[in-house]
């Protein structure tokens, strides 16, 4: 062999080896890639909480293993850059059909009511099993192309199993900071199948010299048939996202969730009935100046204390930049000098606040799954609650909405809650709206008041006698009602409206930062 031919000899070795090193890399960041984007799909059907992300990576994991399996019975048996180009070039077609086939398991399972907790694995499986499949049949194969010596088959592996673990990282990464972001699920769904579908028709061409460059993938733009109704849909960081009209209501949803209800005639009207609970703070303590709302949704708290309270300044903490944008194009929330929206997680908001509130309205719900929507554990915990009461003025009031009643839906979980919040006030009314699931918690801070006759009530916080009861609380009511401080003329009726937590303290357990299973329907 001439030197000439040993150097060209030596230029494709490596040419080769370069070629495979990026080729496990993109197949490598298409997993986590993939993995992250059908639970963004599922999350409208089961949610982001454990159970959707155990299924997802359980059924991803699965498959790839297969695929390791399978890869290396076709690596000894064919040693081919063509077999490996039909495998990657397979992952890509079958990775475009990832959001029809979620979204199809999806709406059948919702009708199934039987074995709930396999839903989500059923629909991962459904999903994304075989792409992940064809996805783990790369890493053999490779292996197996650039091992020329047996002596050296161990580094060789490692090498590859390396770059293939940078590709996931670097798909983690991109997914999370750039992808779902700034792009968009779907687009970067279809973006990362054509990607396969092209580098696999690259290997076949360039192992086979076949002329590949008609190959195209058919993309699903989305769900068959476009509702007329629908104003909004996309997908964020945190949510599927839809805003619809009914009749002459507009309708916020996170996934298959309504989140928040509006009247097209006044946009001050047809919100849920538990949205009047925030108002009991300032029913207890008239003189509150400043309000904090966790969660925005469609921003009815904050659009009413605007226009109620004008002496109070109103603040809006929500954790989904797009939500905002959909509460301020959709549900006419105002551009007001005394409210402030920040896009933040409600916790790290408070842990940095440094000007305390009257009172705190927490209603932040993430993705509803199987058991309904549920509750951020961090925001439901002992720790949480004392860092709300230290972030509340003396005098002033949390208000925590949860989904769920005692002793029906959810019930472990407002045992839960009702003991957690107790243990850190000491005056808790707890009220259950009437025409839904919710329970409304108002835990009132009466420490440190500086008690001062010349301002008793309502020049200042009720103090003289906790627990109110019914009739008290509707006689408070009344009587700012009549002097036009209050404007919801069934907040009487309401505040009547006791869960039976209120009287039946016993039975929770203390949720902690190290144990809060409300993301899990409260299961033990």
């Amino acid at each position: 062999m001439s030197e000439a031919a040993g150097k060209a000899g030596v230029a494709q070795t490596h040419a080769a080896a370069g070629v495979l090193g990026f080729t496990v890399f993109v197949c490598g960041g298409s997993v986590m890639v993939y993995q992250f984007l059908v639970v963004r799909i599922l999350q409208r059907f089961f949610g982001s909480g454990l159970d959707a992300w155990a299924a997802v990576i359980a059924v991803c994991l699965a498959g790839i293993s297969i695929g390791y399996f399978v890869g290396g019975r076709i690596a000894d048996r064919f040693n081919s850059w063509r077999v490996l180009g039909l495998l990657i070039l397979a992952a890509g077609v079958l990775g475009s059909l990832l959001e029809v086939l979620a979204m199809w398991a999806g709406d059948a399972l919702l009708q199934i009511d039987a074995a709930l907790s396999w839903h989500p694995y059923i629909a991962a499986f459904i999903a994304c099993f075989l792409p992940n499949i064809a996805l783990g049949t790369v890493l053999p194969q490779a292996i197996r192309l650039q091992a020329r010596q047996l002596e050296h088959v161990g580094a060789t592996a490692g090498r590859i199993a390396a770059m293939s673990e940078v590709g996931s990282i670097a798909g983690v990464v991109m997914t999370a900071q750039l992808f779902i972001p700034e792009i968009g699920v779907r687009q970067t769904l279809y973006g990362m199948a054509a990607v396969l579908v092209v580098l696999g028709a690259a290997l076949i061409a360039a192992g086979r010299k076949l002329a590949m460059a008609g190959l195209a993938v058919v993309l699903f733009a989305g769900a068959a048939g476009a509702d007329a109704q629908i104003l909004f849909q996309d997908y964020s960081a945190y949510h599927h996202i839809v805003v619809e009209d009914q009749g002459r209501e507009r309708i916020l949803r996170f996934d298959q969730f309504i989140q928040s209800k509006m009247s097209l005639d006044n946009p001050y009207e047809g919100g849920w009935e538990y949205k009047e609970y925030f108002h009991v703070p300032m029913i207890l303590n008239p003189t509150i100046g400043r309000a904090l709302f966790v969660g925005l949704g469609g921003g009815t708290g904050p659009k009413d204390f605007l226009r109620d309270y004008p002496h109070v300044e109103v603040e809006a903490v929500e954790i989904d930049p797009m939500v905002v944008d959909v509460a301020r194009e959709y549900f006419h929330l105002p551009d007001h000098r005394r409210l402030n929206v920040v896009v933040q997680d409600g916790r790290a908001f408070l842990r940095r606040n440094r000007q305390p509130y009257g009172t705190i309205a927490v209603d932040a719900y993430a993705s509803g799954g199987p058991y309904g929507a549920y509750i951020p554990y961090h925001l439901a915990t002992k720790e949480f609650f004392e860092l709300c009461k230290e972030n509340l003025t003396p005098g002033g009031a949390l208000t925590f909405n949860a989904v769920g009643q005692y002793g029906g839906l959810n019930a472990s979980s407002i045992r839960d809650i009702n003991a957690t919040i107790r243990s850190v006030f000491d005056v808790v009314y707890v009220f259950q709206a009437g025409t839904s699931w919710n329970t409304v918690f108002v835990a009132m801070k009466t420490e440190d008041v500086e008690r001062d006759p010349e301002r008793e009530w309502p020049n200042g916080p009720w103090l003289d006698q906790h627990p109110l009861n019914g009739q008290q609380l509707r006689q408070l009511t009344e009587a700012l009602l009549e002097h036009d401080f209050l404007s919801i003329d069934s907040l009487p009726r309401r505040v009547a409206q006791f869960s039976r937590a209120h009287r039946f303290h016993g039975g929770g357990d203390i949720l902690t930062d190290d144990h809060a299973p409300v993301d899990t329907g409260g299961r033990r």
